[in-house]
């Protein structure tokens, strides 16, 4: 049986802009986010699409937290943020579905470890458990784990209900919204933020892409969505953006992937979150079908439409 549940809330954090709308805007109008990145100045390719400054101040409810995020996490609070601006329901139940990539690089902070580990160029396993472990910054693991993003979500957001994080490729993102609509829509939860965020830009992803046979320059970004049950919304006079709808059903062309890819880089496990974003903010004129399951194991297609449908 397919599942329906409304959109009524919207986050965008992209190289193309920081609201769903100028998201839209830049894909329809073509334009290419895509420039060089001195941290990629060793590859053949320089090109990345970054975001120059992530809004998640606003957010925070302790700047020094920061220290504690990798980017991924900084882009998916800077996504949650709006996404749940405006939202006057009990956050106690609230839910949080997010795809985040894998686990992220640490910036060179282990790198005094790893050196204080090495022998003649080598690591070595005693002076690992020895100098290298007491080289390690203790709290570097909260910061590289992929499931600190929902993490940091749940802590600045005061969001505490049902959760999951999927950590991959495209999939992940599918799989991330799928498993929302359905808590949403089972009432396992009132309502839920439902996304992914990605960071693909840093030289040691970019690398192990290139090394996975990966093409094309790198990218990052957010998008997250609040779903509430239809009826709920309709009857509460929230405003709906949209209906997604999970079941059964097969993709309606490319979509706007190949565009999103095209203009921002590849967006690992926030590409399909930041489809249905951009699909939305551009009006939602007609139905879109996706199925993004070819990249993950997702049995279910997503569908979008406008209120009317």
């Amino acid at each position: 049986m397919n599942q329906r549940v409304a959109v009524t809330g919207l986050g965008v954090v992209s190289p193309l802009g920081l609201t769903p709308q100028a998201l839209a805007e830049g894909l329809a109008a073509g334009r290419s986010a895509l420039s060089a990145s001195p941290a990629l100045g060793v590859l053949a390719d320089d090109r990345a699409g970054r975001v120059d400054k992530i809004p998640v101040r606003p957010w925070l409810k302790r700047r020094k937290d920061r220290k504690l995020m990798a980017r991924a996490s900084e882009l998916a609070l800077a996504a949650a943020g709006p996404a749940l601006a405006g939202f006057e329901g009990d956050r106690t139940e609230l839910g949080v579905f997010l795809a985040v990539g894998r686990e992220p690089p640490d910036d060179g902070e282990s790198e005094a470890a790893l050196a204080a580990a090495s022998r003649d160029g080598k690591l070595d396993a005693d002076r690992l458990a020895g100098p290298g472990r007491d080289r390690y910054p203790p709290l570097l693991p909260l910061k590289t784990l992929p499931n600190m993003a929902l993490a940091h979500v749940s802590i600045h957001l005061d969001v505490m209900g049902e959760n999951g994080a999927w950590a991959g490729e495209v999939g992940a993102g599918q799989r991330a919204i799928v498993a929302g609509v359905r808590a949403v829509a089972e009432r396992r939860c009132p309502a839920a933020l439902v996304g992914g965020a990605d960071s693909l830009v840093d030289l040691g992803s970019a690398r192990d892409r290139l090394r996975l046979g990966a093409k094309g320059p790198p990218g990052e970004g957010a998008a997250m969505l609040l779903l509430e049950p239809l009826e709920q919304a309709l009857a509460s006079g929230r405003r709906v953006l949209a209906v997604v709808e999970v079941g059964s059903g097969e993709s309606d062309g490319e979509g706007l992937l190949p565009q999103i890819t095209a203009a921002m880089g590849a967006l690992g496990a926030a590409s399909v979150p930041l489809e249905l974003a951009a699909h939305i903010a551009a009006g939602c004129a007609s139905s879109l079908t996706l199925d993004r399951s070819d990249a993950g194991d997702v049995s279910a297609a997503i569908s979008v439409f406008a209120l009317s449908a």
